[in-house]
């Protein structure tokens, strides 16, 4: 390898670290380890249906709402607890800590988590929603208040960075990293946080993300407002197990 390749393979390394401290700031955090962090990662804003913005307060308990980002075609998991969810740390694919930054919102409760399992990228779709979150417990598990991916039962704790606790998946879910504007109570989504399956997602689905997205829209990044919506209104099946 040349000098000159080793050196813009140095650069591409720091701007890569630079951008994930700048979002692990942005979410009040600070990173324990380099995790996977996005360059550039689009600061959008949640809207409802009507365009109007989506108010943290408007969002209700036990909320199961769905979103894109940061692509159009990669579905996130938005999540109203019924407690805070303080900082924790957890561990990439690669078994680096970081720190999961909490909970957003006057309650510290809301969450965002990639809604593509870390097993083997079952995701939420138009037509199937095979995450979700139920505070009940699950027939499938016996866990309560948790993300289950029902596809193949690997369960994810939203109120500690989306940590495995049962089922095949060896790492836990990206964490959207979110923005909570106390003056208008809005919600933003500012970037990512966690280990990083969009080159394996867009690869495993590009037929079906092609035909729901567009061939040339869905690997683009969203910008400007995202409308956000309970999973039972943008899946026809969404499961539950």
């Amino acid at each position: 390898m040349s000098k000159s390749t080793d050196r813009r393979d140095f650069i591409k390394l720091c701007g890569k670290t630079a951008a994930a401290v700048a979002v692990a700031k942005a979410a009040g955090s600070t990173l324990m380890a380099p995790a996977f962090a996005l360059e550039n990662a689009p600061r959008v804003r949640l809207v409802k249906k009507d365009g109007s913005p989506l108010k943290a307060k408007e969002l209700p308990l036990y909320a199961n709402w769905i979103f894109h980002y940061p692509y159009h075609s990669s579905p996130v998991l938005l999540i109203k607890l019924d407690d805070p969810a303080p900082a924790t740390e957890v561990e990439d694919k690669d078994g680096k800590a970081y720190k999961w930054p909490g909970g957003v919102g006057p309650e510290k409760n809301i969450v965002a988590y990639a809604a593509i399992c870390a097993h083997a990228l079952s995701y939420d779709s138009k037509e199937t929603a095979f995450l979700n979150y139920r505070r009940k417990r699950n027939q499938m598990t016996g866990h309560g208040r948790v993300i289950t991916c029902c596809a193949h039962a690997s369960v994810y704790d939203p109120a500690a960075g989306a940590k495995v606790l049962a089922g095949p998946a060896k790492f836990p879910l990206a964490s959207v990293l979110l923005e909570h504007k106390a003056d208008t109570d809005e919600l933003f989504a500012v970037g990512l946080m966690g280990s990083e399956l969009y080159g394996e997602f867009f690869k495993a689905y590009r037929k079906e993300l092609r035909k729901a997205f567009g061939r040339g829209k869905y690997k683009k990044m969203v910008e400007g407002d995202v409308v956000a919506m309970p999973v039972a209104e943008y899946s026809e099946d969404a499961i539950e197990c």
